[in-house]
């Protein structure tokens, strides 16, 4: 198994799996882009085998930028971060469904968190509230992050401008839940 930065060929796996898990079209080729080579989009996957097996994806971004990112509760995400030079924002964490419960979520998760936390003291994550949020916030946990805030109807907005389908609500407007996690690496509390 190797964690590795995200390569241009990596994407049909990763598309193929995210399609899988995130619903169709969530994530596309011209997303994966701004993955490639950047020091402020980060992206991660694990490969066993010349597979690719699991994705992440984080932003680093200034308070500013994370409460223009954001879908939802701008403000709350503006107020939470504004005291920090740079927020890692991670976007997207998906394991093929045939790879799960072998450690790969947790590896990404560990990783990832590691590597980010060289340059972030303050990372967070939307975690997707469906039957496998459980798994990615008890892997977020594990990592040092907290569970600060549940958003309902998150993408609703999103999936509706962009046409994809959740594989839970189906057509848009996905009415999914988010949870949000936050790891601080400063002495101050949320």
């Amino acid at each position: 198994m190797r964690f590795i930065e995200l390569k241009k060929n990596h994407f049909n796996q990763v598309l193929d799996i995210s399609n899988r898990t995130l619903g169709n079209n969530y994530l596309t080729k011209e997303y994966l882009n701004q993955y490639l080579s950047s020091e402020m989009n980060l992206g991660y996957v694990i490969v066993k085998q010349e597979k690719v097996i699991g994705f992440t994806s984080i932003t680093i971004l200034t308070p500013t930028q994370l409460k223009d990112t954001v879908l939802k509760e701008s403000k709350w995400f503006y107020e939470i971060s504004k005291t920090h030079k740079n927020i890692a924002l991670r976007k997207q964490t998906i394991v093929d469904p045939n790879s799960m419960n072998q450690g790969f979520g947790n590896k990404l998760v560990e990783l990832s968190t590691k590597e980010v936390g060289k340059i972030c003291d303050f990372q967070l994550s939307t975690v997707w509230k469906n039957e496998e949020a459980a798994i990615m916030g008890n892997l977020l946990i594990k990592n040092g992050f907290k569970l600060c805030k549940k958003i309902a109807n998150y993408w609703s907005e999103d999936s509706s401008l962009k046409n994809y389908q959740c594989p839970i609500c189906g057509n848009p407007p996905c009415k999914c839940v988010t949870e949000v996690y936050i790891k601080k690496n400063a002495p101050d509390t949320i």
